[in-house]
């Protein structure tokens, strides 16, 4: 890993200025839908009644919802196949410390980090070249429960448009905002 990258958290790309908002599911299985675009310019997350992060709107409209420690490394984050996916249409990221939402990573920021990677990376972007002896540092990780099972499910991000099959058992993780639905 490059010195351009090492050190860098999600918490370093993060604003404070976004709202949240509480919402009742409507009873349909899916997460509650976010408003349109925010005519203030902040971002909004959208969170259910156990505080978890459901939805996002920002500047440019909707968005899926993509939750990840605030401590999690920027280059870990952006060599990550599943964050490149969701990126387009994304508004943002959703920073979660110790399971509160403590920031917003605007998508933009996110673009122009991994801009920024790219120029100064050259050859050694790779993830796995810690030097010896230097500790690695993992994130909290988030936790999902399943409501198939009640047992909960840690990841190290977590992309709400993504299948996963639960750890505790042969059948899909179904988190508690996809009750009654596929």
């Amino acid at each position: 890993m490059t010195a351009a990258g090492r050190g860098r958290t999600v918490s370093d790309l993060m604003t404070d200025d976004f709202d949240t908002a509480y919402t009742e599911p409507d009873g349909s299985g899916s997460p509650p839908a976010p408003p349109g675009p925010d005519r203030t310019g902040r971002f909004l997350v959208v969170l259910d009644a156990a505080g978890i992060p459901r939805a996002m709107t920002g500047p440019g409209g909707r968005g899926p919802v993509v939750v990840v420690p605030a401590r999690l490394d920027i280059v870990r984050l952006l060599t990550s196949a599943d964050l490149l996916e969701a990126l387009d249409g994304m508004a943002g990221l959703v920073a979660v410390r110790a399971g509160a939402v403590v920031g917003v990573v605007p998508v933009d920021a996110l673009r122009e980090e991994a801009v920024r990677l790219l120029e100064t990376a050259g050859t050694e972007l790779g993830v796995d070249s810690d030097p010896p002896g230097r500790s690695a540092d993992f994130p909290d990780p988030v936790r999902i429960t399943c409501t198939v099972c009640g047992e909960d499910n840690e990841f190290e991000y977590y992309v709400r448009t993504k299948a996963y099959t639960c750890r505790h058992g042969p059948h899909r993780l179904v988190p508690p905002s996809r009750r009654g639905g596929a």
